[in-house]
């Protein structure tokens, strides 16, 4: 059974990711209205998401081996990378510390090399192995909703991912933040990856975010 899954991201009027500076308070805020048992988020989105935690990664420590006591108060989500070629070895810990994540939970594939599982093992994190190449993200979905009980899962990524996300049917709804800047031809469109257009979405919100943004929430209508 799969959870609920919602794309959140900020954009440009042209649709773009990059070229400008996003408002973290209105695009978390707005996230975080979900309340989302995990986010779902790329590799690359999380390691260019470093630069926000810290300047430059930290060194380990003895804590960080550990996995996190959850209270069962705890209403953060818990945070799913999509990780299979290992290119977050020696900065996961950076997720970890974050006062908005619960733990990190790591999606691999069968070809994610051995060191990194060990890397991840060594240090108690969590982690999905599903398909060959690539991380099978239905059946890692589908693990996660019958391992962990999510039920909401909200995807805070670029892209690849969302294109993915996308194309194989998974999304129910894309909340979307626009932001009043036009970023012209070095822009990085959201759904880029997609190849297969024709995606038909219904509005369903719209509202204005400090006289400023506008929150514009689609429904994905399913073939």
């Amino acid at each position: 059974m799969l959870p609920r899954l919602v794309i959140h991201n900020t954009i440009s009027l042209d649709g773009s990711t990059t070229g400008f500076t996003a408002n973290l308070d209105v695009h978390y805020g707005i996230l975080g209205s979900y309340e989302p048992d995990a986010m779902i988020v790329g590799s690359n989105t999380a390691k260019k998401g470093t630069q926000f935690f810290c300047e430059k990664i930290p060194p380990e420590e003895e804590a960080d081996f550990k996995k996190p006591e959850i209270l069962p108060e705890d209403t953060r989500a818990y945070w799913m990378i999509a990780d299979s070629r290992g290119i977050l070895e020696g900065m996961m810990h950076v997720f970890r510390r974050s006062e908005y994540c619960k733990d990190v939970i790591v999606l691999v594939s069968e070809k994610t090399p051995e060191p990194y599982l060990n890397y991840l093992r060594e240090r108690n994190y969590d982690f999905i192995q599903t398909g060959a190449e690539r991380v099978d993200v239905r059946q890692a979905l589908e693990i996660a909703n019958e391992k962990y009980g999510f039920k909401l899962v909200v995807s805070d990524s670029g892209g690849v991912l969302n294109s993915i996300l996308l194309e194989q049917g998974l999304v129910e709804e894309i909340s979307l933040v626009l932001t009043p800047e036009i970023v012209g031809k070095n822009g990085t469109n959201l759904f880029r990856g997609i190849e297969k257009g024709g995606i038909q979405l219904e509005l369903v919100r719209n509202e204005i975010v400090e006289k400023k943004y506008v929150h514009l929430v689609y429904r994905v209508l399913k073939a």
